[in-house]
């Protein structure tokens, strides 16, 4: 199976597009879930908070904590409110926390350098215009604040050094979630739709003439219906196959028996003018009510061929000898040095090249060229040619040939041919056979009939033990 092919049945299986439904709503629900998280929890939003529990807190701290700072007044501040401090100045190096970085570890910058939002630089701002120098920094999920105070500095960390914040799971958290919700209704539909593959399944061998397959419907639901209902299909076309079945052979043997019967009482007819013209008349309506038969038994796809194997060529070559004796000097064979075996139907292949030399003889006159006979085979098919140099067809007629009771003469006489059903017959015997029938012609110059019959070659132990007719 190509790419093209696989690609093909992807984009329009039923699946893969509901697939792609809950892919996508998966993907935005993730987004939204990402973003709504982030907006609750912005690491801006967060700043902004502390911001102003600091603008808060800070004036009072330094106030408390006293020029020099006082430890034990700033151990007494890390106990009641949650943060570290850490004093730093001349013979003074003290944090709350051991774990506290040292002042060089930290690179302190402006509310626009730490990449804040607007609202919170202004808060920033205001808060800067009481306590003028304030600087910050951002280290291991730590917002550091850089108090100058005289000759000293006071730096506040929130949350506490020990305080360490849980790693960031929200996204590997939602894309698990997202995977188990896509998982979960993937399996949900494939148990939905799964009937679908039972009704297409069972559709395509009832359609091919297992017309005895029946659709499980173990589903209580519209697809189960629908299954049911295909059933019940297939049981009234059994039927009505049967009863078409048993028509043709009602008409059958009604028409052949009377017709029987005509030809027995004309033997007992003196007039033999009136007898010959009476038997050509019966010989047409059995032929009628044969070609009539054969047409609608081939008209359909649950028809059987009675295959087995033969030489095409010699097929081709005893028909013509026996079926057209007297005509041999109008007829041209040329078949293939090697022997063209298939496995055909040979009543009904006779019937059709019985047909075609008739029509292309009929409608040749018996000065012209011979009609030409021409085989030809590959590894998966065999054609054969019919070339006569008659009167040829008009493009009007030549587009109707085949189909059924059409005839180029409207008058219908003995002397143009049957019924029109010759070419529709030979056409359906082909496409029977897997091939195809073509006609191409121009008025004046003769007409050209190439068949097709796309039946397998047989395996080389088949071809050993086929008989020749």
């Amino acid at each position: 199976m190509t790419i093209r092919m696989l690609a093909r049945r992807i984009t329009r299986s039923l699946s893969a597009r509901l697939l792609a439904i809950f892919l996508l709503t998966s993907i935005v629900y993730g987004i939204a879930s990402r973003y709504a998280v982030d907006l609750v929890f912005d690491q801006d939003y967060l700043r902004r908070i502390a911001s102003g529990h600091m603008s808060q807190y800070a004036e009072y701290v330094l106030n408390d904590i006293g020029i020099p700072p006082d430890i034990e007044k700033a151990r007494a501040i890390v106990e009641r409110i949650p943060v570290d401090i850490r004093l730093h100045g001349p013979e003074l190096e003290w944090a709350s926390d051991p774990n506290f970085p040292a002042i060089d570890e930290l690179e302190f910058m402006t509310g626009h350098s730490l990449g804040l939002a607007e609202e919170d630089q202004q808060a920033l701002r205001r808060f800067s215009r009481t306590l003028e120098g304030i600087e910050l920094a951002r280290k291991d999920s730590h917002t550091y604040w850089k108090l100058p105070y005289g000759r000293y500095a006071v730096i506040f960390s929130s949350p506490r050094i020990s305080e360490t914040r849980p790693p960031d799971l929200i996204v590997p958290i939602i894309s698990l979630v997202s995977i188990l919700v896509l998982a979960l209704c993937y399996f949900a539909v494939t148990w939905v739709i799964r009937p679908m593959q039972w009704i297409k399944e069972g559709a395509a061998r009832i359609g091919h003439g297992e017309l005895d397959y029946r659709i499980a419907t173990t589903r209580k639901d519209d697809l189960g219906e629908l299954a049911s209902q295909i059933n019940h299909m297939a049981d009234d076309v059994q039927q009505m196959l049967e009863a078409k079945r048993q028509l043709l052979l009602a008409i059958s043997h009604e028409l052949r028996s009377p017709l029987t019967r005509a030809k027995v009482a004309l033997e007992f007819t003196e007039d033999l003018e009136l007898k010959k013209n009476l038997l050509e008349d019966i010989h047409e309506m059995e032929q009628l009510v044969t070609d009539l038969l054969e047409s609608e038994r081939l008209n359909t796809r649950h028809s059987k061929l009675q295959l087995s194997l033969v030489d095409v060529g010699v097929l081709i070559q005893t028909l013509v000898d026996t079926e057209f004796a007297g005509s041999s000097e109008r007829i041209s064979i040329n078949l293939p040095v090697t022997p063209v075996i298939r496995d055909i139907d040979i009543v009904r292949v006779k019937l059709m090249i019985k047909n075609l030399v008739d029509n292309a003889l009929r409608h040749t006159s018996v000065g012209a060229a011979p009609l030409e006979i021409t085989l030809q085979s590959d590894s998966d098919s065999a054609k054969i040619i019919f070339r006569d140099h008659g009167q040829g067809m008009s493009p009007e007629d030549l587009s109707r040939a085949t189909e059924p009771f059409y005839r180029a003469d409207p008058a219908r006489s003995r002397s143009t041919g049957g019924f029109g059903l010759g070419l529709y017959l030979c056409r359906l015997i082909a496409e029977a056979h897997g091939g195809g029938l073509e006609i191409s012609s121009t008025p004046g110059d003769g007409t050209e009939v190439i068949v097709t019959l796309l039946v397998s070659e047989p395996e080389a132990a088949g071809e050993e033990q086929a008989g020749l007719i």
